[in-house]
């Protein structure tokens, strides 16, 4: 949304500078997204000067030589535009004009030919960029000028983020009573007045008032078609709008300021003269204003005349019914749309307009009747005409307004400030709001039908925040305990799981929820890429395994927690784990592939099971992966769920001896770890395999395994009771295994 400093100030008074508002608003909760200042330092030597006479260059194909009136002399201009003819009139800079690009004009010959001077393009000047070439300005300028003081005072242009949430502040208005309510003065609306003469020569039929609560109908007869004065274009331009003719750029103009879209009808196009609103017939077609044909399905809502439509009705009007130079009598539309028929309309169809995102949000279905009156007035000044008599408004049932109550005590607790009892009543009547009960410890306000988001007391006392100011509320530690509520239960829950996770080497992915397909089709979905709701979270994991894969990082373990959908968009929240490569726990271990166990023991550390797929190498390839894949995915409420085991740790310190053996190649790991149980050693308490060696010393066809053995009792243990243990398992191995015991 962009508005300008001093179209703002037509509405309310404030002395603060630009680069004030821009930080009032922000800290008003409207993001100033980018602050623009145009002209304001526009040098007195340019004036509005007349096209005498135009002629080709001699020494130059691309430049024209013309002749023009400053006001008080001709002058000889050497141009390279091409969008000029003669009679226009235009910006014109004398010899002396120091211009914003850092440099001053001079009388000068150009390609032999002498210029004295030079015709200026808008953003020479400094303001909003129109067509390429100069700056045509309408018939009506003064020529000799100075066009600082025709075009008035610079401006700046403020471009806001508006939330979903916040329709009003998508008009000058909307953004005016902010400032009002800020500074505590008024908010100053233009006083609207005109004639009304002639009977209203329409009929209105609204058949789906479920989508078009209401409808509203004006007719101005007798206007005449042509430019909008300066003031207006130059309105519309700074704000990106471009100028069409005076009545369209009124509807534009009154949509900037009230937020409320109109459409004007050429009413003439208009079969039988009548409006009905109805659903779009499947299969219609449909050409709207900008050339963009359309296939309709019923679920959309259309404006039709006696025989076809003439309208899409909230986002674009169509080229049958539009206003042209040929227009006399005037139709102007004013209604209310469902907000998501017309965001599904829009989003089906590709069209999106200055209307349908005012619509989609949620307009003001009382203040289109504001808006329609203030474009009639307007419309009038500006292209003549006859405004008939009345107007036609079809409104489905009587506007019902919000009432929500406020207790003063709850605004205190909410804020940890001190708010006055008449700072918050003057914030409410400052925002639109009307106060229908005032007690001692609470009021109850009405809230007005521009305010879509005021539904509840904690949404009032927002607003009090808001304007009272943030700014005013300290930072400080409040006393007491926390609480903890399901939803931080929940989450600590899931932080566990994740630390777990990660201590084993597994890295957390996030993926996208909609996907191409899905059983859960989405009704509306953004692209065909994001069609359907995910079923499961391992085809997401398998892409993330194939995105490292194909930059070379083969050894990847990864998990997420999502939510999968059923068909009938029943919600599961999910583990999932899947794993490929090789571990990398030790050098001497790089062989070793990932396996079943390794997912199996991931799962034993969270206290669950769950079945493990593989997908074997030969199918991984496939997929353009190396190696085997193994995949689990289990609902995440069993893994918060699951009870852990605990220990006690261990009081005693242990006592580690280290014992290498040579054993014949077919001897396995397996093959010791078994008979170091039937040893049945008291006092050890684990082995761990920490070497592998082959060759040097070690004769072919059999290896060294070197093992780390750990002993621990419920007392302190001396060395030699430990080595008279070590001793005996040495000895009792022996028997039991083909092996010999190295010498450390």
């Amino acid at each position: 949304m962009k508005f300008t400093y001093n179209w703002l100030k037509q509405y309310v008074d404030f002395a603060w500078s630009p680069q004030e508002l821009a930080e009032k608003l922000t800290f008003a909760g409207i993001e100033v997204e980018d602050v623009q200042t145009l002209g304001g330092k526009i040098p007195e030597q340019v004036v509005i000067a007349q096209v005498l006479s135009s002629e080709k260059h001699p020494n130059a194909d691309k430049l024209t030589v013309a002749r023009v009136n400053d006001g008080s002399m001709e002058r000889q201009i050497v141009c390279g535009a091409k969008n000029y003819k003669v009679g226009d009139k235009v910006p014109l800079a004398l010899p002396g004009a120091a211009m914003g690009a850092g440099f001053t004009i001079k009388e000068s010959k150009l390609r032999g030919v002498m210029s004295q001077g030079m015709m200026c393009s808008a953003e020479e000047l400094g303001l909003p960029k129109g067509e390429d070439g100069l700056l045509i300005l309408p018939a009506d300028a003064p020529v000799g000028k100075k066009f600082a003081e025709y075009v008035g005072p610079g401006d700046t242009v403020f471009d806001i983020e508006v939330t979903p949430n916040r329709p009003d502040w998508l008009s000058v208005i909307g953004i005016a009573r902010e400032i009002a309510a800020l500074t505590g003065n008024p908010l100053r609306l233009t006083e609207v007045s005109f004639t009304e003469s002639g009977d209203l020569q329409a009929s209105v039929r609204v058949d789906a008032a479920d989508l078009c609560p209401r409808y509203t109908a004006r007719m101005i007869r007798g206007v005449k078609i042509g430019p909008s004065p300066a003031w207006l274009k130059q309105a519309l331009e700074k704000v990106g709008l471009r100028s069409i003719n005076n009545v369209v750029d009124v509807t534009n103009y009154v949509l900037m300021e009230c937020g409320h879209p109109l459409h004007a009808f050429d009413y003439n196009l208009l079969r039988g003269h009548r409006i009905i609103v109805r659903r779009a017939e499947n299969g219609e077609r449909y050409e709207a204003i900008d050339d963009s044909k359309h296939e309709l399905t019923s679920e959309m809502l259309v404006i039709a005349d006696a025989e076809r439509a003439v309208a899409l009705a909230g986002i674009m009007g169509g080229k049958n019914s539009e206003i042209n130079d040929a227009t006399t009598d005037v139709l102007l539309e004013a209604a209310y749309f469902n907000p998501p028929n017309i965001r599904r309309t829009s989003k089906r169809l590709g069209l999106s307009t200055d209307a349908s995102y005012r619509f989609e949000r949620g307009t003001d279905i009382e203040g289109l009747v504001a808006a329609t009156n203030r474009a009639a007035a307007l419309i009038q000044q500006l292209a003549g005409g006859q405004i008939a008599r009345g107007m036609i408004d079809a409104l489905a049932k009587p506007v019902v307004k919000c009432r929500v109550s406020c207790r003063y005590a709850q605004v205190n607790r909410l804020l940890g400030v001190e708010v006055p009892v008449e700072t918050v009543k003057k914030i409410f009547v400052g925002l639109g709001m009307s106060v229908t009960k005032d007690e001692a410890a609470d009021c109850e306000v009405e809230v007005p039908t521009f305010r879509v988001d005021l539904e509840r007391e904690a949404d009032l006392i927002e607003e009090v925040c808001r304007i009272y100011g943030v700014e005013k509320i300290s930072a400080a530690i409040l006393p007491g305990t926390a609480q903890v509520s399901a939803f931080d239960a929940q989450w600590d829950a899931r932080r566990r799981v994740r630390e777990v996770l990660n201590a084993l080497g597994f890295h957390e992915a996030l993926n996208q929820t909609m996907v191409q397909e899905g059983a859960a089709k989405l009704q509306n979905p953004l692209t065909s890429e994001m069609s359907a709701l995910r079923e499961s979270l391992v085809p997401g994991l398998l892409q993330n395994l194939r995105t490292n894969v194909s930059r070379h990082e083969y050894n990847v373990r990864l998990f997420e927690i999502g939510r999968v959908f059923a068909s009938d968009g029943k919600e599961t929240l999910k583990l999932a784990l899947a794993a490929t490569g090789r571990r990398t726990t030790g050098d001497w271990e790089r062989t070793e592939r990932i396996d079943y166990f390794d997912l199996k023991g991931a799962l034993e550390e969270l206290g669950v099971s769950a079945e493990i797929k593989e997908i074997p190498a030969a199918q991984a390839r496939k997929m353009d992966l190396r190696d085997a894949v193994y995949v689990a995915e289990l609902d995440l409420p069993t893994v918060i769920k699951a009870e852990k085991q605990f220990r006690e740790l261990p009081k005693f310190p242990s006592v580690v001896r280290d014992m290498a053996m040579v054993v014949p190649e077919e001897v396995r790991h397996a093959d010791v770890l078994a008979a170091v149980e039937k040893c049945q050693s008291k006092d050890l308490e684990s082995v761990e395999l920490f070497d592998i060696f082959r060759g040097g010393q070690i004769p072919e066809g059999k290896k060294s395994l070197a093992y780390s053995l750990t002993f621990r009792a419920d007392r302190n243990l001396t060395d030699a009771e430990v080595n008279a243990a070590h001793e005996q398992m040495k000895r009792q191995l022996q028997q039991m295994l083909p092996c010999e015991i190295r010498e450390s």
